[in-house]
Order: C-alpha cells, then sequence, then structure tokens
C-alpha cells in the first residue's frame, strides 16, 4: 500500500515476522520500520526521513490512524503491525533461533530495565547489551554494539531521530537487524504503562496515550492529526475532481 509516496507492507503480524525472519537469515544488512498517522504526517514536511521510509528493507504499518488514511486512500489495512505488540514477538522467535539482541534508547536505566522485565517472560533470550539513548560519542556506542555481537538491534530514540540514527550509522553497525520501536522500552520497563487490553481491541490506545502524556500527546493526536487527515482529504477530493473532468 502506497501513502504520500510512503510504501508500506500491508501484511499480517505473522507474514511480518516470517519477513523479518527471511532478512535476518541473510547476509545482507536490513532496517526495519513502522509506519503511523504520526509518522506519515512528519515525513511530509521532513524529506530526510521520508527517504529514509523509502529505501527501508521493510515498512510495517501501525495504529488506528493508518489504518484509516489507508481507507480514505481506497484500501484496506490487513493487521495492525505495531512495534509494541510485533517486537516481543520477534524477541521470542529470536530467542529460539538463539539470535542474540541489543536494546538502544530510552531513559539512563530503561533499557536495562526493560532486558531485565523481557528476559523474565521469554526463556532463553540473549540480550547481549544495552544502553540509553542519551550519550555524546556515536563511536562509542556503535563499537560497544559490534562488540557485543549482537544480531538484531533495537534502537528506541522517537521518530524520526531513531530511522535516521540507524540510517546515517548503518554501514558501521554490525547487526544484520536494526528496528527502529520508539517508546518500546518504556513499556517494557514499565516506565509508561500500556492501555488496557479492552482499549487496544477498539482501537482506543490513542486516547489512553493522551491521558497518560497529555501535554505531548495532544498535539500528536489531535492537533496534528487534524492536519494530516485535512491532507489526505484535500488529495482524495483534487484526485477526484480529476476523474470527473
Amino acid at each position: 500500500m502506497i501513502l504520500f509516496g510512503i510504501e508500506y507492507e500491508n501484511i499480517s503480524k505473522a507474514v511480518a515476522l516470517e519477513k523479518i525472519f527471511g532478512l535476518l537469515s541473510t547476509s545482507s544488512k536490513s532496517s526495519v520500520y513502522f509506519l503511523n498517522a504520526d509518522c506519515l504526517n512528519i515525513s511530509l514536511r521532513d524529506g530526510q526521513y521520508r527517504d529514509i521510509l523509502k529505501s527501508a528493507s521493510l515498512v510495517l504499518p501501525d495504529g488506528i490512524g493508518l489504518k484509516i488514511a489507508t481507507k480514505i486512500f481506497g484500501g484496506k489495512m490487513e493487521e495492525d503491525c505495531n512495534g509494541t505488540d510485533l517486537s516481543p514477538l520477534i524477541m521470542g522467535k529470536a530467542a529460539k533461533d538463539e539470535y542474540r539482541i541489543y536494546l538502544l534508547g530510552g531513559r539512563e536505566g530503561v533499557a536495562e530495565k526493560a532486558a531485565k522485565n523481557i528476559s523474565k517472560q521469554i526463556a532463553g533470550i540473549k540480550i547481549v547489551g544495552t544502553n540509553s539513548g542519551y550519550f555524546s560519542e556515536d563511536s562509542e556506542i556503535i563499537s560497544d554494539i559490534n562488540n557485543s555481537g549482537a544480531d538484531i538491534l533495537f534502537v528506541a530514540m522517537g521518530v524520526p531521530l531513531q530511522e535516521k540514527w540507524i540510517a546515517k550509522h548503518r554501514q558501521d553497525l554490525n547487526p544484520r537487524l536494526c528496528l527502529g520501536v520508539g517508546a518500546l522500552f518504556d513499556y517494557l520497563s514499565g516506565r509508561i504503562p500500556r492501555a488496557p487490553i479492552f482499549m487496544r481491541k477498539i482501537h482506543l490506545e490513542w486516547l489512553w496515550r493522551i491521558f497518560i502524556e497529555p501535554k505531548r500527546m495532544f498535539k500528536r493526536y489531535i492537533i496534528e492529526g487534524a492536519k494530516l487527515f485535512w491532507c489526505i482529504l484535500k488529495y482524495r477530493l483534487t484526485a477526484k475532481c480529476s476523474e470527473l473532468k
């Protein structure tokens, strides 16, 4: 599915997992990103970020906003493959296949706490290193990641910083797979509580996030979201008018 020139794989979680481990099975270096409505909005004003998404190995759909946008564009999103739900599945399969994982991002101590929590949940998981997203020397962090022998690097710095950091250093980073995962470590560490399951099932996790972080999330979901959907509607109306001529 293509939205404003950005293509995402319109697939289920199960197929996404197969594709991700298909990438890992090769010797090539791959990058996987997630596209939600906020990401789409940022891409409209940030050409560098947009180009990074276009050149990614795999872009996966994330959230109700993207589902609505896809429908407006005339498509149907098969499944929400957001990083918060998909990443634990990736980690679980990585444990079975004996892949090594490194967690980079979040506030001081958050990645470490996330690693401890997920290690209790997934037997045999190999988390070979962690570091916060606050560091001054890229070279030192890259050396630590490479020396750890990690096969998979989860980067949680927020959009678009995490994607830009991965793209900038991809050639120097040894892990075969890098993923940009946003607030994942905050959830895994327990620093930020996730929405109750019933809210997730009825696609109201965005409302929970506004409740938890009103100052930041109100702007993202309400103000910026309204701007994005106006752009989408304007685009579709223009396309319809062109069809009638």
